[in-house]
């Protein structure tokens, strides 16, 4: 008896375990999307695209802050400079009048410059502080600091574009799965005609052309079962690449969803009327305009294109910076207690002619600010218009769910009065198979309806940034 209790309490364990590595491998959709932005490379790269420009634009801002830089230099002359520079010439000394005495000083050309060393060792400490450059300082970190901005929108719209694709796959896994469930219904219910009209053959009550019309279906429903399961291992892959998975082992699918749970949403759809479709346009319309990562981006561009614009005009202005240095070393020692000195530089700097190079550098600019306008114009106009069009798809999705529930149900009634009549034999077979060619695509039509409007769902959404 207690032998019986291990093994009933194993195989508890063991069923135990099953299930919960069965509940592990399914994904709802919202982990999987978790799990694309951590591992999908191309959303990775555009992440550390931002963090580029993040650093970029503080890169820009030292562009304000002095530049201290500590210099060393060491020189050695050849023998021959160096004796030539010290050589000790006779200078002749003069009276008041202008007539030599008779005295001499010895000189050379070293002592004349202070000493002249077979190595000199120099080292000072620079500072550099710029004052103003014509805007260019501030422009250029305006310019890094838009840039920065428009990464972020970028990134936020292929985060957009990532979750849209995963919706996308994630349905038509699941979609497909029911593609084939719904297809082996058909080969099933094939079957079990191709078995009955055999009988009725054997016995002489069906002709043989019948019995070839049914075998000729099975074998169609069986390569039609085929197609969605191959169809299915490859948009698995597809999966697998987009989850940034390594190997496939790793993958989880899809889990199961009841599409009864958008009836509600669907039906008030259906039943919209025309005020309540035109004030959700312009609710849509007036969300993609505020919080739409690509409108804004737009906005970022055009900004950025307007401040080059300026940046260009910052060739004609003047500029102004300070430099100050502090030399320890000039002699043939190096301990930072050589000639000591230093010196404060202003430079200012005054364009005033550059063959006219600034001048048609600001007419190019100039141009290219109103292309980027016009250009940005249009890709707002474009994006309003999908926006807009991607509402009445989900409308007319949602109408189709509608219509082909009316459809299945009509194609069910109408499966069994024509199977009853069949067995009574008051139609013909041709008519049979109509009927549930009928029947089983309806239901398809059902399932497609179904997740064309999940996915026009999750399409308006990424326009809308929800």
């Amino acid at each position: 008896m207690q032998k019986k209790c291990v093994i009933r309490t194993s195989l508890l364990l063991i069923l135990f375990t099953i299930a919960i590595t069965s509940l592990s491998y399914s994904l709802t959709l919202q982990q999987a999307i978790d799990l694309a932005m951590k591992n999908n490379k191309g959303f990775l790269s555009q992440n550390n695209q931002y963090q580029q420009a993040r650093w970029n634009e503080k890169n820009a801002l030292t562009n304000f802050l002095p530049k201290v830089n500590f210099n060393a230099m060491s020189v050695t002359i050849d023998n021959d400079t160096y004796e030539a520079a010290n050589e000790i010439m006779q200078l002749p000394v003069y009276d008041p009048t202008g007539t030599p005495n008779g005295n001499y000083v010895p000189i050379s050309a070293g002592m004349l410059s202070g000493g002249v060393y077979k190595t000199t060792y120099t080292t000072d400490l620079t500072i550099q502080q710029p004052i103003f450059n014509g805007g260019k300082i501030i422009l250029g970190y305006k310019i890094a600091r838009l840039n920065s901005g428009a990464a972020q929108q970028n990134l936020e719209s292929m985060k957009n574009e990532l979750q849209y694709e995963v919706a996308g796959t994630y349905f038509n896994i699941l979609r497909l799965q029911d593609m084939i469930s719904i297809a082996g219904k058909s080969l099933a219910s094939s079957k079990a005609q191709h078995k009955k009209i055999t009988e009725k053959f054997d016995v002489g009550m069906a002709k043989k052309s019948d019995v070839l019309q049914w075998q000729v279906k099975v074998e169609n429903d069986n390569i039609t079962v085929e197609e969605i399961k191959n169809a299915l291992n490859i948009l698995k892959t597809s999966w697998f690449n987009l989850l940034g998975l390594e190997k496939l082992s790793k993958a989880s699918m899809p889990d199961k969803i009841d599409l009864t749970y958008y009836d509600w949403e669907i039906n008030n759809i259906h039943t919209m009327n025309e005020v309540t479709k035109y004030d959700t346009l312009t609710h849509i319309l007036s969300l993609v305009k505020t919080q739409n990562p690509d409108m804004k981006n737009l906005a970022f561009a055009e900004k950025i294109a307007k401040t080059a614009h300026t940046l260009a005009i910052t060739n004609f202005l003047p500029s102004l910076n300070l430099q100050y240095t502090r030399t320890f070393d000039q002699d043939n020692k190096l301990n930072f207690n050589g000639a000591k000195s230093w010196n404060v530089a202003a430079v200012f700097s005054l364009p005033l002619f550059h063959s006219g190079s600034n001048f048609t550098n600001l007419k190019r600019s100039s141009f290219e600010y109103k292309s980027t306008q016009l250009q940005l114009e249009d890709a707002r106009q474009k994006l309003l218009m999908a926006a807009e069009n991607s509402l009445y798809q989900l409308i007319t999705k949602a109408k189709r769910v509608v219509s082909s529930k009316l459809a299945y149900k009509n194609a069910q009634e109408n499966y069994k009065i024509v199977n009853d009549l069949f067995d009574q034999g008051m139609i013909t077979n041709v008519e049979l198979m109509d009927a549930e060619v009928m029947l089983y695509g309806s239901e398809l039509n059902v399932q497609t309806s179904y997740y064309d409007y999940i996915l026009a769902k999750y399409a308006l959404n990424k326009y809308t940034n929800k």
